[in-house]
C-alpha cells in the first residue's frame, strides 16, 4: 500500500519519498507487527481461556508440563494476522519496468498463508477430537502444499541470475546444478523446516527466541544477496528481488519479539500448529530463495538438532529396541536430566544466536 503511494503521489508529495527504500518499510513493517501483537494477544488470550482453547499437555509430560494444562493455545493466529497485515501495508505488489521481480516476496508471503491455514486445520481438529490429525495425513497436506509451492519455484525460473537449480556452499564460492534433483531438495528444505521448527516449540519461548535469531540473521542475509553492490563485493550469488523478502522477514521479526513477551515462562500462550509451522515453512523458502539451502542447516542448527534427536530416537528405538534420549525431542530429555526449563531454554537461544552470527560470518569467509 505505502508503495502504491509512493509511485502515484510522489510528484505531488516528495515526503513519499521514503517509502521507496527497503529499510525504513522493513522497520515499519516490523513496528506494526510488533504493536499488533502486544495489543491483539491479551485480548486473545482471553478470549481462547473463555473458549478452552488451550494446551492438553502429553502423558509423557505431566509430571514436568502438568502446569502447562489450561495455557491457550493457538497464539500463532495472532502472528498470522500481524505478519499479513505488515505485509500489505509495507510490501511492494507493483513495480516499474526497471524495477526487480516481486515474485520472491509474494512467494514467502502465500508460503506463509497457505501453511499458516494448514496448521490452524489441525489445530483445531486437535481442540475438537482432543487429538490432531493422524500423522500420515498431516504429512500428506504439507506434502501437497510443498509440491505446489516447488511448482511454482519452478515456473519462477526466469527470477534467479544463476539459474533456479544451483546452491552455493558456505565457506566457498563454488555453486553446483542439481538440475531436476534440486527440486526434490526445495521439497525436503521446505518440509523438514516447518516440521523442525514445530517440534522444536515444546518449552515456553524456545521456538520464539530461535526463530528470532534465525530470522534477525536472514534478514542481514537476504538484505546483501539482494544488493547488487553487496553481493559482488562479498562474491555471493546475487538475487535479484529477494531484497524485498527483508519486509517480509522483519514482519516475522516484529511479531515474535512481542510474541515473546506473552510466550516467555511461565507462558500465558502458546503459538500451536497455526505459529510454528508456517514460520519454519517461511524459513526454508527463505533460504531457497536467497540460495542459501546449505547455510540453513548452520543459521537453523537449533532446530536441526532437535529434529535430529527425534529421528535418531525413532531409529534407535525401532531398529535396536532402545531409546537414545530419555524422551525426545532432545530439550525433554534435558527436563528429565532435572535441567531447569528456563535454563534449558537461554541455553538454546545462546546457542541460536551464535550460530546466526557464525552464518552471517560465512559470507565473508569465501
Amino acid at each position: 500500500m505505502l508503495y502504491y503511494l509512493y509511485l502515484n503521489f510522489v510528484d505531488s508529495y516528495t515526503f513519499l519519498n521514503i517509502f521507496q527504500y527497503i529499510t525504513f518499510r522493513s522497520f515499519l513493517a516490523g513496528s506494526i507487527s510488533f504493536l499488533t501483537v502486544m495489543f491483539l494477544t491479551p485480548r486473545f488470550i482471553k478470549i481462547f481461556t473463555v473458549n478452552k482453547v488451550t494446551e492438553n499437555i502429553s502423558q509423557f509430560l505431566e509430571t514436568t508440563h502438568k502446569q502447562k494444562s489450561g495455557t491457550p493455545n493457538m497464539g500463532g493466529i495472532v502472528i498470522a494476522i500481524a505478519v499479513i497485515l505488515s505485509c500489505l501495508v509495507c510490501g511492494k505488489f507493483y513495480k516499474s519496468l526497471s524495477d526487480y521481480p516481486i515474485y520472491p516476496f509474494l512467494i514467502c508471503l502465500i508460503t506463509y498463508i497457505v501453511f499458516a491455514l494448514s496448521g490452524f486445520f489441525d489445530d483445531y481438529i486437535k481442540l475438537k477430537n482432543g487429538s490432531g490429525l493422524p500423522l500420515f495425513k498431516k504429512l500428506f497436506l504439507q506434502i501437497l502444499l510443498t509440491i505446489i509451492l516447488v511448482i511454482v519455484l519452478y515456473q519462477s525460473n526466469i527470477f534467479f541470475s544463476q539459474g533456479l537449480t544451483t546452491i552455493s556452499f558456505p565457506f566457498t564460492k563454488a555453486v553446483l546444478d542439481l538440475g531436476l534433483i534440486y527440486f526434490i531438495f526445495c521439497f525436503l528444505v521446505i518440509i523438514g523446516s516447518a516440521n523442525a521448527v514445530n517440534i522444536t516449540d515444546g518449552l515456553d519461548g524456545l521456538a520464539t527466541g530461535s526463530i528470532i535469531s534465525t530470522v534477525s540473521a536472514l534478514i542481514v542475509i537476504a538484505y546483501i544477496i539482494g544488493s547488487p553492490l553487496y553481493a559482488g563485493y562479498l562474491y555471493v550469488p546475487f538475487v535479484g528481488g529477494v531484497a524485498e523478502i527483508t519486509i517480509f522477514l522483519s514482519a516475522i521479526l516484529g511479531a515474535m519479539l512481542a510474541f515473546l513477551w506473552f510466550n516467555s515462562n511461565p507462558a500465558q500462550i502458546f503459538m500451536g500448529d497455526v505459529g510454528s509451522i508456517p514460520l519454519g515453512a517461511s524459513i526454508g523458502i527463505v533460504s531457497i530463495l536467497i540460495k542459501q539451502e546449505i547455510l540453513l542447516l548452520i543459521l537453523g542448527g537449533v532446530f536441526v538438532i532437535e529434529a535430529l534427536s527425534v529421528i535418531i530416537q525413532i531409529i534407535s528405538f525401532r531398529f535396536f529396541g532402545k531409546r537414545f534420549f530419555l524422551i525426545a525431542p532432545i530439550h525433554h530429555h534435558f527436563e528429565k536430566k532435572g535441567v531447569v526449563e528456563s535454563k534449558i531454554v537461554i541455553r538454546f537461544w545462546i546457542i541460536s544466536i551464535l550460530l546466526a552470527l557464525f552464518a552471517i560470518a560465512t559470507l565473508k569467509i569465501r
